[in-house]
């Protein structure tokens, strides 16, 4: 059984414990906390209602309700939520106490905050000129008819008391305003509030009576109502329609003042405390911490070993001691995770080494043109060997070559780390190459090689015509300086599979089937001392290899020794340029 199996069936084994010990426990505690909520809502829903209900009629609005329901809900232990008739929350006792909302019960319970109608204290003022002097009445808004009747009557007593209501919120109001009381009504009953509240400022109390006592439109609107319900105010006097009319009226008229109505929604707090678990949960519970730490521990015992063993490794290696390897046993996953370990190392000792042979190689390089310059210089100011034109002309050419070995250089750590830019735009190789050819007959002549180009039709690519023609011309100096005289170096450009190719040919030396894997290394020479002879830096193929591996392609070279090698670069083709 491998090790993945092994932990997939520990992982099971603790999971079906830990979902079956969760379940029961749920639904326990379900079962108690819903019995609990439903009990703890028939004792306290009528008394939560009265004190939300209450202090939406004392205060005629809301703000600070969210007080109230927090110390309801801390001392009912129940999960209490407000919300308008349109269903927008406006108080969550959970989200004020900032724990998860839980869930409420789908029947709301209404919140109606409206004052009853002939709800007065026996203290109230016995006519409507003792705390509504000026307000209007049947005679200011009909005029002197048989209505004056119904000054007195419950008509007149309805809209004394809805005015009282509304005078008493002013008057709170302003007292909280001026004098940081609460701006809450004294009473739930008419006139509403105490003749404390009444003399604690006559500046706030004869703001208020002229503020209702002078909005004649809103009086105007209590008795339109009542004529538009009786017909004619005279019906009301009499009437047994009168009272349902007279209520409707209060309601529309006091309704502008009050509280708007809420739903009440009553739930579970949801909150858990260790005692409710009981014995049975708790033996559920320590049986499941048991399994979970058996588990935890045939785990351990399975990964600790390899672990500290890829642990000292890696400490071994990032220490410097790249040749470490780890012990490979079996063909678990671990054992793989080992190989990979091994792999990684082989790579980076191979990488050391590679930086070696470049540090190495560079100082070679540039030690023979540096030697060759200091001997000359050397000589000439010793007086052993005279200045000439040809001397000079050699002294410029080493210099020329180590110019050309560090530009190499360059390019090709630019191109390995990525920063080498390209521009990429249509371009026909087929012109690329003609191009390249031209540049380098001159140097073919020269070493009396044959340079030609066969004849082919565009070919279109997306390329950087400039690294392109850098590519062409490393390839072609190469087969030139490769190629004896009265050889042949013949490059050939067309199209096969939805790939552009370019193949560079010569009648060369050729390489060694062996040396075939080494073409593209830093520095590599088939003849060392054929190529430096010639001024090469041993960096051009590997720099054009970077190029074309940049532009989506590829290079590959065949070769026979004594009769050619043929190098071939393949690029992805791109629509022709139509731009004029």
């Amino acid at each position: 059984m491998s090790f993945r199996v092994r932990i997939f069936l520990l992982v099971i084994l603790v999971a079906l414990s830990a979902i079956g010990a969760t379940a029961w426990l749920t639904l326990n505690l379900t079962q108690r906390e819903v019995s609990g909520a439903l009990e703890a809502q028939s004792r306290h829903r009528a008394e939560i209602v009265q004190a939300v209900q209450r202090y939406g009629l004392r205060h005629g609005n809301w703000p600070g309700v969210n007080k109230l329901v927090t110390e309801l809900s801390d001392r009912t232990h129940l999960h209490i939520q407000l919300q308008t008739k349109e269903g927008q929350v406006l108080v969550d006792s959970d989200t004020e106490a900032q724990r998860p909302v839980g869930a409420v019960q789908a029947v709301g319970y209404a919140i109606d905050p409206m004052p009853s109608l002939y709800d007065e204290e026996p203290s109230a003022f016995p006519a409507p000129a003792a705390y509504l002097a000026g307000a209007p009445t049947p005679r200011d808004l009909y005029g002197p008819t048989p209505v004056d009747a119904l000054y007195g009557s419950p008509a007149a007593l309805a809209v004394r008391q809805a005015a009282q209501y509304r005078t008493g919120l002013v008057l709170v109001r302003c007292l909280n305003k001026t004098l940081g009381a609460p701006a809450a009504l004294g009473s739930d009953r008419a006139p509403y509030v105490t003749a404390q509240q009444r003399a604690a400022s006559p500046a706030c109390l004869q703001q208020a009576t002229a503020k209702v006592l002078g909005d004649k439109a809103w009086f105007q609107s209590y008795w339109d109502y009542l004529e538009n319900c009786t017909g004619s105010p005279r019906r009301l006097v009499g009437d047994p329609l009168g009272s349902k009319c007279i209520e409707g009226a209060y309601a529309d008229t006091v309704v502008t003042s009050a509280a708007v109505p809420l739903q009440l929604y009553l739930g579970s707090r949801g909150t858990v405390d260790i005692a409710d678990f009981g014995r049975p949960a708790i033996v559920g519970v320590a049986g499941l911490v048991i399994v979970a730490i058996l588990g935890t521990f045939l785990i351990a015992r399975q990964v600790s070993r390899p672990v500290r063993r890829l642990t000292g490794a890696s400490q071994m290696l990032a220490a410097g001691m790249l040749d470490v390897r780890v012990r490979v046993k079996g063909e678990s996953e671990l054992a793989r995770l080992a190989a990979s370990f091994n792999t990684m190392a082989g790579a980076l000792e191979q990488s050391e080494e590679r930086q070696r042979r470049l540090i190495a190689d560079v100082a070679h390089e540039m030690r023979t043109p540096l030697s060759n310059l200091r001997g000359y210089l050397e000589a000439l100011s010793d007086g052993v060997v005279d200045p000439s034109p040809e001397l000079f002309a050699s002294l410029h050419e080493e210099t020329l070559l180590q110019g050309r070995i560090l530009d190499d250089l360059q390019v090709l750590a630019l191109a390995e780390a990525g920063d080498l830019g390209y521009t990429k735009t249509p371009a026909d190789l087929t012109e690329l190459a003609a191009t390249g050819v031209t540049a380098q007959q001159a140097r073919a002549a020269e070493a009396g090689v044959t340079l030609t180009l066969e004849p082919s039709p565009p070919v279109w690519v997306e390329a950087d015509q400039d690294r392109l023609r850098q590519v062409l011309g490393n390839l072609l100096s190469n087969a030139i300086r490769y190629t004896d005289k009265d050889g042949q170096v013949v490059v050939r450009v067309h199209e096969e599979r939805g790939e552009a190719i370019l193949t560079v040919r010569d009648t060369g030396v050729g390489i060694a089937a062996g040396d075939l894997p080494h073409v593209f290394e830093r520095f590599w020479r088939a003849d060392k001392a054929r190529q430096r002879a010639t001024g090469g830096t041993g960096l051009g193929l590997t720099i054009a290899q970077r190029i074309v591996t940049d532009h989506q392609g590829s290079i590959e070279v065949t070769s026979q020794p004594h009769l050619g090698t043929t190098f071939t670069v393949r690029l992805p083709t791109s629509v022709p340029d139509r731009r004029s």
